[in-house]
């Protein structure tokens, strides 16, 4: 499958937002983030989790949804079960961008995935109950969407952070400093507030067993209780090797709250120096890219066996039958912004260069997002291939996935200029 394209400018958007929580209605739920965790069930809750959808429309009837979750991550099933229970004509599985905030407390991506019959609670069990709960929940947002499509707004910016993450795998590498938001306005005031930012949900630990959105949680509420009448949605960058920093608690549940709550204060200063205009330039593309063959990473099991419970000999049968051979990557611009996606998780080195690329095609507010759509892992860069470590045993398709990635990337980039 090749490109799929949307274009023009009058854009309509609708929003909506939906609690993807399973417990209140009487499922067990597997957190995802650590194998330590062994795929024991929550606790409880200790804070709402919710699939936000942003629907917009051009003048030709054609359609866009932009839906964050706050998962760990969300696999192409759910993708699929929810663009099906959502039953519109104008509802694919190409027009769907769904992002995953990474939050290591929230629920398993791997039980959500129907290609999961591992059986391994280390990695998660699937669960068609869960899947079928949230597939229909986010269906439903979706469908809520297009009730209040209107005329919008727009505004973009970005600001450079100050030590609020670390390159966990090297100190002395760079990592991404900035904070961006894509702001659209309803009737002349703040409706849909689109936060990126780059780290791993890492401060919460195994020993956390509640459900929580983490810190993106804490960010999406602080900014909906002081800009009312607003839906704040949050989508992680090239986070493949960050690390959140700067933070501090009794507790990872305080220090949680804290991290969060600096970050709000960031969005919300950079939003009140925002003014939207009318949108005059958009632009969507889908590319799907066959990958390289997969494989296990050298030193799976040496690194990551015992967390993940898992042999040299069953980590080669679950990466084939758990990993995709072709993924899709999207790109979108409105105006002087634009979002390039990834089905997984870069690091940094590649998320900035993708970044880089769009600046000096001119765009001033250029977004990576990460865990988009599927999971094909950690993307790394041929040289920290070879350099292992952690990130490097999650990597499934061999050293040369980050040439075919920034490539695919870098075409898509050329097809909107």
């Amino acid at each position: 499958m090749g490109f799929q394209s949307m274009s023009h400018a009058d854009i309509y958007a609708g929003i909506s937002k939906i609690s993807i929580n399973p417990i209140p209605h009487g499922l067990s739920v597997q957190l995802g983030g650590y194998g330590e965790r062994q795929g024991k069930p929550a606790l409880g809750t200790h804070d709402e989790t919710y699939a936000k959808v942003l629907a917009l429309k051009n003048e030709s009837n054609e359609y866009l949804f932009l839906v964050t979750v706050d998962i760990c991550h969300l696999p192409w099933s759910l993708v699929e079960h929810s663009v099906k229970k959502a039953s519109l004509p104008y509802v694919t599985t190409d027009n769907i961008i769904m992002m995953a905030s990474h939050t290591h407390a929230g629920l398993e991506g791997m039980s959500l995935d129907e290609r999961n019959i591992i059986q391994n609670p280390n990695i998660g069990i699937f669960d068609e109950k869960v899947l079928d709960f949230v597939s229909t929940q986010i269906a439903k947002a979706i469908q809520d969407s297009i009730k209040n499509l209107s005329p919008v707004t727009f505004a973009s910016g970005r600001v450079e952070t100050k030590g609020l993450n670390r390159n966990r795998r090297n100190s002395e590498l760079p990592t991404d400093p900035y904070l961006s938001i894509l702001r659209f306005d309803k009737e002349d005031k703040p409706w849909v507030i689109f936060v990126n930012f780059t780290a791993h949900e890492t401060i919460m630990t195994p020993k956390e067993m509640y459900l929580s959105a983490g810190y993106p949680g804490i960010i999406q509420r602080t900014v909906e209780t002081f800009i009312p009448d607003t839906v704040c949605m949050f989508s992680n960058g090239a986070e493949g090797d960050v690390a959140p920093f700067g933070y501090h608690g009794d507790s990872a549940w305080e220090a949680m709250e804290n991290y969060g709550l600096t970050l709000s204060k960031i969005v919300i200063d950079l939003i009140g120096q925002m003014k939207p205009e009318p949108i005059t330039n958009f632009k969507h593309h889908v590319l799907w890219k066959e990958l390289p063959p997969t494989q296990v990473a050298p030193d799976f099991v040496k690194i990551a066996g015992d967390e993940y419970n898992v042999s040299e000999e069953m980590a080669s049968a679950m990466v084939r039958q758990l990993f995709p051979q072709k993924a899709p990557f999207h790109i979108l611009m409105i105006n002087d912004s634009t979002i390039i996606t990834f089905p997984g998780e870069p690091i940094t080195e590649i998320g900035m260069a993708v970044k880089q690329q769009l600046i000096k095609k001119g765009i001033k507010t250029p977004i990576v997002t990460s865990l988009t759509n599927d999971l094909i892992g950690y993307i790394l860069t041929e040289k920290e291939y070879h350099l292992s470590g952690y990130e490097v045993t999650a990597s499934f398709y061999g050293p040369k996935l980050g040439d075919v990635v920034l490539n695919t990337a870098f075409e898509l980039i050329e097809k909107i200029k």
